[in-house]
């Protein structure tokens, strides 16, 4: 692959790379049945938590990749030291450059004839491999995108465990075909990602939905639940709020952005939570101060919690198998993390510099 394939979003820019390779350690290839000829690229900074159990997991797969890239985005911890355990390439990168050209900067890198973009803080299950080639064998496909396990990597208390459940239950209800990409576990054929053009590195956050609006419509984009891996998420609730203002924010330059581009073809959306549980978030904070003006008012924000509850019914189903107190925190942190993806929504799209920087992306954006 050549850095042309990126043209327009690979930009050109005056770096360290260092390239580092690991021998094959004794018995490490063992139990694999089948080689691909993929090559895993995994972009991380400051990894050390979690990259061993990551390459580990990809060593371990029922089907071999042909290569493993790890491209180490200007790490201070232990992360390069930690590649170099593993039969993999090392790509060291300075100064840091962000997800985005890390990634690219891996595909043009690979020579396989499918790229497996995994994120580094990410177990696969054993047959993650196995069962995206098997999605891919259909010729319309373009991108097998994974979904996360519901049990975290490490589980480091309920805010993780809320918000790995949240993420595995959306992605398990947008199976089959999509218009939306996430990069997390996600397999894309290297033609299909040199068409459109690599990801935009302008973009610190949502450049993963953003690449989804430059793939021809003749490639189908294919969310498979079988394959899996467990994810370590964010574990406090300061971080996981924050988080999702700074995602939001993101989404609403990315609709503004498809405002001014509305003869493109595909669409970008996360499809995370519907609009009914927005709104429903929206009503008890609209509504719960009426109750100082009447204790009939009282009712209003009673009955948009309820209907947030329905709106959030299979999250919530989920949950309620661990008990109901658990159900109980799971509905108390899915309302602060919807409402603050709202009002973050609403907050991005209401600053008028959104809509007067110069567009360059294609795609309509639903929420």
């Amino acid at each position: 692959m050549a850095w042309s394939h990126c043209s327009g979003y690979c930009r050109p820019y005056s770096v360290q790379v260092e390239y580092r390779f690991a021998p094959v350690p004794s018995g490490m290839l063992e139990g694999m049945t089948t080689q691909l000829p993929w090559s895993v690229v995994v972009p991380c900074h400051n990894a050390a938590k979690t990259l061993e159990r990551c390459l580990a997991a990809v060593a371990a797969q029922t089907a071999a990749p042909a290569e493993v890239i790890v491209v180490d985005d200007a790490s201070t911890d232990a992360t390069a030291a930690i590649a170099e355990r593993f039969p993999c390439r090392v790509v060291e990168v300075d100064p840091n450059r962000g997800p985005a050209a890390a990634r690219n900067l891996g595909a043009a890198e690979a020579g396989g004839e499918v790229l497996f973009f995994l994120d580094a803080d990410i177990e696969l299950h054993p047959d993650a491999l196995e069962r995206a080639a098997a999605a891919l064998e259909a010729p319309e496909v373009g991108i097998v995108q994974g979904i996360y396990a519901a049990e975290p990597m490490i589980d480091d208390g309920p805010v993780e465990r809320y918000k790995t459940l949240f993420e595995h239950r959306w992605r398990s209800d947008a199976a089959g075909r999509t218009d939306v990409t996430l990069f997390a576990l996600t397999a894309i054929r290297a033609e299909v990602f040199a068409e459109a053009g690599g990801f935009d590195e302008a973009l610190r956050a949502g450049e993963d939905v953003e690449f989804g609006s430059r793939v021809r419509p003749e490639w189908t984009v294919w969310t498979d639940p079988s394959v899996l891996g467990r994810h370590d998420d964010v574990d406090r609730l300061g971080g996981l709020l924050s988080e999702q203002w700074r995602r939001s924010l993101r989404f609403a330059e990315l609709f503004a952005r498809a405002r001014r581009s509305p003869a493109a073809g595909n669409t970008v959306r996360t499809g995370a939570y519907g609009p009914a549980a927005v709104l429903a978030a929206a009503g008890i904070v609209a509504t719960a101060p009426l109750a100082l003006w009447s204790p009939w008012l009282a009712v209003l924000p009673v009955v948009f919690a309820v209907a947030f509850g329905i709106a959030s019914a299979p999250l919530l189903a989920d949950a309620a198998t661990r008990g109901l107190r658990w159900a109980a925190a799971v509905y108390a942190l899915h309302l602060l993390y919807v409402g603050t993806a709202g009002l973050a929504s609403l907050a991005g799209i209401a600053r008028p510099a959104v809509w007067r920087s110069p567009a360059r992306e294609h795609g309509k954006v639903r929420a």
